[in-house]
């Protein structure tokens, strides 16, 4: 013998949602807390909280493709900016190199990490011999004074200096890597930005 159910059907449709509401929004509060109570990766370098946007700009490879933000938002992006017939340039490009040699063992994001030198220098020729290093590296120059607007608005300034910036998957300017730190330090930054990008990234809606 079976009881009947004392309430309608629809009233016990609103419970079944309610409750299913109430879940949801449980949830996603406890997935908030958790993200907001997690530590942030500490690094060598410097974080930069909130993290930076790259602004707009269009810049040429030594092999004449044109790179625009929307580029370097794919993927991830070591960024530094230098003359390459100075040895301030090479030493940027040099620790660009050195610090993708380090992370062979993070396949992951070894496989989607590009290596990008701002040249303010105009001999296409060296451009273009540099460029041959490595696959991973792209030689960008152009207009001097997009590039200077491109230094300034991410902070950089008109210093001659091998420090590399950190850009993440859409376009984010996540950490500063000082000329200071060698290329054992500056790969376990990195490595330790991408273990802990959701902590660092916008949150998404």
């Amino acid at each position: 013998m079976f009881l009947r159910n004392r309430h309608p059907l629809w009233i016990r449709l609103v419970l079944i949602l309610a409750a299913i509401s109430l879940f949801v929004l449980a949830y996603q509060w406890g997935n908030q807390y958790q993200r907001r109570s997690a530590a942030s990766p500490v690094i060598g370098g410097l974080l930069i909280r909130p993290p930076a946007s790259l602004p707009d700009f269009e810049l040429r490879e030594a092999l004449g493709r044109t790179y625009s933000q929307e580029d370097l938002s794919q993927g991830w992006t070591l960024l530094a900016f230098g003359d390459l017939s100075r040895a301030s340039g090479q030493l940027a490009v040099q620790r660009l190199i050195d610090v993708y040699n380090r992370v062979a063992d993070e396949r992951a994001l070894r496989k989607q990490l590009r290596l990008v030198l701002v040249t303010t220098g105009d001999d296409p020729n060296l451009s273009r011999d540099f460029a041959g290093l490595l696959p991973a590296l792209k030689l960008l120059g152009g207009d001097a004074e997009q590039i200077e607007r491109l230094r300034a608005d991410i902070g950089l300034g008109s210093a001659e200096t091998p420090a590399i910036f950190v850009v993440a998957p859409g376009g984010y300017v996540l950490a500063f890597l000082p000329e200071t730190e060698g290329a054992a330090q500056m790969a376990d930054d990195l490595k330790a930005i991408h273990a802990g990008s959701e902590l660092l990234l916008p949150e998404t809606p």
